[in-house]
């Protein structure tokens, strides 16, 4: 076994270890507060969040599925609540948190937030602090954006380990370039996610409680109506994807059959009739245009034959080879992910199994190292046909075929561009919104008339999630990184020639406009509450006026807003906080006194009311349910 698979086998024993040692970690100690029992963070208990915190951002997991996994609010919910001794709750407001970033994308680099953070500590705290789902989310949304400077300072700092690569690049030392990919810049991660986190989670509980009593209501109205407009934001950076042409009017599609079925459509079965119309879409359009009705000659023999000629000669990649540096790649691509050189690093280090097999000169191994340390950045997921192809490039080289460094750049460059896209489009614009929203549902958490309701806090909803996330990850990975060495040069040419990818993804966005629609007419809550007098008469603004014209217009015209914004390149953090303002502003007793408890009647106070128009919540913030009633209350709090 190589050694990378090896370290690899060592990634997944770690999670194994935390899952023993939450299994040892005693019954957490339950304190009288007010009447209201606390679950006190001990040590250990801390140490683990946090380490499941650095495991969210670390590569150890595989670079895309601990992207999908321990850095979704849904699966640090329920890891939490089993640290903390209630996973139906922590599954719960884990839940409810990671509807607020449901649309969540990050690409090229960019970060809007830190899901991570906001997954593990906000629970954690929200849990300890026995909050309600509505202050969990008001807790976990500042924290998240907090947990932005750990991504930038670390996407800073990482650019210095590189330039160390390039110095062992200079003498021909592979195992130094190998090294500077993950040691550094692990260590460092470690040190700048767990001590803050074990930190904040051991001692930060009694303080984020008491702040949250200080705060006036008015105040606390305000963020609970900023959590449910800070969806948006992830839904209109998705669009950036998918948004777009003659597959627009889907996205509409989607909003209003979930607004006509009051919200109670499965998603799933939408996600059905959805693939049914991106297949009309992709065949109608097929036939108009004429585009893809027939294969070119070439295609069959391509798509027939399991090899492209290649040159031959003594110089052969071995499969234990690709194997190897498959490995790599799908652990450590972005165990050193810099704003300078991006992958650089990354690629430089999963090409070096090859690297050492095809050259044997150290003039020869330090100019292949130079070459692949050079920019570089794609979708991982289905970035790794990239590699793939240029391992077939390296290996006619070292066979002598007349193949320069312009022209294996030249590939990595134009190939690293487009497939990003599709893996964007795919991976984080579609399939993921849709298991995301199938595991919070299956959890147990819904949002109804715009209040986050819960029903019992199911862990399949997370381990369903989990496998299928896996499954595509790791089949897309696999799959695509040996046909792009098998296929060689030609495959991804090839295929875009017949038409098939532009199928593909043409549908993707089909279906990925549906889904986001859907998801604008389910997650994002905003309401008016002011009332006005004409002639006579009081009409609110909201169900009287508004809701006659459209109902759930406000969402609509919000995301449609936001989206304009973002594809004007303003900062999604800009967009946040001016949403995070917008909401306390409009949630101050303009109109009126301030209600003195949640459940007093707000409608016409304020110009936004935090839950439904002038309807008033179930259940008091303060009064957080327990695991055992979650199934038959309904908490106060407004979708995220």
């Amino acid at each position: 076994m190589s050694s990378w698979v090896k370290r690899g086998a060592i990634g997944a024993g770690v999670v194994v270890a935390l899952a023993l040692l939450v299994a040892l970690v005693p019954a957490p100690v339950l304190a009288d507060s007010g009447g209201s029992p606390n679950i006190k963070v001990g040590l250990g208990a801390a140490a683990l969040i946090a380490l499941g915190y650095y495991l969210s951002y670390s590569p150890w997991l595989g670079c895309m599925f601990g992207y999908f996994s321990l850095y979704r609010p849904l699966v640090a919910g329920f890891f939490v609540g089993i640290i903390l001794g209630n996973p139906a709750q922590g599954t719960l407001i884990g839940a409810a948190i990671n509807i607020a970033y449901l649309g969540f994308i990050s690409a090229g680099g960019s970060m809007p937030g830190d899901p991570g953070l906001a997954g593990w500590l906000g629970t954690s705290l929200a849990l300890a602090g026995n909050l309600s789902y509505g202050q969990a989310l008001a807790l976990a949304v500042p924290i998240g954006l907090l947990g932005t400077i750990i991504w930038n300072t670390t996407m800073t700092v990482d650019s210095i380990f590189v330039h160390w690569a390039d110095g062992y690049a200079e003498k021909g030392d592979t195992r130094g370039v190998a090294l500077m990919n993950w040691v550094p810049s692990q260590i460092f991660l470690f040190l700048i996610t767990f001590i803050p986190c074990m930190v904040a989670a051991y001692s930060g509980v009694d303080a984020v409680v008491n702040v949250l009593n200080s705060m006036p209501m008015w105040f606390l109205n305000g963020l609970a109506v900023a959590g449910g407009v800070f969806a948006a934001i992830g839904i209109a950076m998705n669009m950036r994807f998918i948004f777009r042409g003659a597959v627009i009017p889907y996205f509409f599609i989607g909003y209003f059959v979930m607004v006509a079925t009051g919200q109670s459509m499965s998603l799933v079965v939408l996600a059905a009739i959805g693939l049914a119309l991106a297949a009309l879409h992709v065949n109608f359009l097929t036939v108009l245009t004429g585009k893809g009705a027939t294969a070119p000659a070439s295609a069959p023999a391509v798509a027939a034959a399991p090899a492209p000629e290649r040159t031959t000669g003594p110089n052969r990649v071995t499969r234990r080879d690709l194997l190897h540096s498959w490995a790599i790649w799908w652990f450590l691509i972005q165990a050193n992910y810099n704003y300078e050189r991006l992958q650089a690093n990354g690629f430089a280090h999963t090409m070096i199994p090859v690297i050492k097999r095809l050259y044997h000169t150290p003039e020869e191994i330090t100019a292949a190292l130079k070459r692949h340390l050079t920019f570089f950045n794609t979708e991982p997921g289905w970035g790794s046909v990239v590699p793939g192809v240029v391992i077939a490039m390296e290996e006619e080289r070292a066979n002598g075929a007349p193949i320069d460094d312009d022209a294996i750049n030249s590939v990595k460059t134009g190939l690293m561009g487009p497939i990003a896209g599709i893996g964007d489009t795919i991976d984080q614009g579609t399939i993921t919104p849709i298991l995301l929203a199938l595991g919070i549902g299956i959890a147990g958490v819904s949002v109804t008339a715009g209040q986050v309701t819960s029903s019992g806090g199911n862990p399949m909803g997370v381990i369903l999630y989990l496998a299928l996330q896996l499954v595509a990850t790791v089949a897309i990975s696999y799959i695509l990184f040996h046909q792009g060495y098998y296929r060689g040069r030609t495959f991804v040419t090839n295929i875009m020639h017949t038409g098939i990818l532009d199928k593909v993804v043409t549908g993707a966005q089909v279906l990925g406009n549906i889904v986001l629609g859907a998801l604008t007419a389910q997650f994002v809550v905003l309401f008016m509450a002011p009332t006005v007098t004409i002639g006579g008469t009081s009409l609110n603004i909201q169900t009287d006026i508004i809701d006659k014209i459209v109902p759930g217009l406000l969402p609509l015209v919000l995301v449609l807003g936001i989206f304009y914004f973002v594809r004007r390149r303003v900062s999604p953090i800009v967009l946040l906080v001016v949403l995070l303002l917008a909401s306390l502003v409009g949630s101050f007793p303009f109109f009126g006194p301030a209600p003195v408890t949640a459940n007093g009647d707000n409608c016409g106070s304020a110009v936004f009311s935090p839950y439904t128009p002038c309807a008033k919540p179930t259940i008091a913030p303060e009064a957080t349910p327990s695991a055992d009633a979650g199934a038959s209350q309904a908490p106060a709090s407004t979708a995220p």
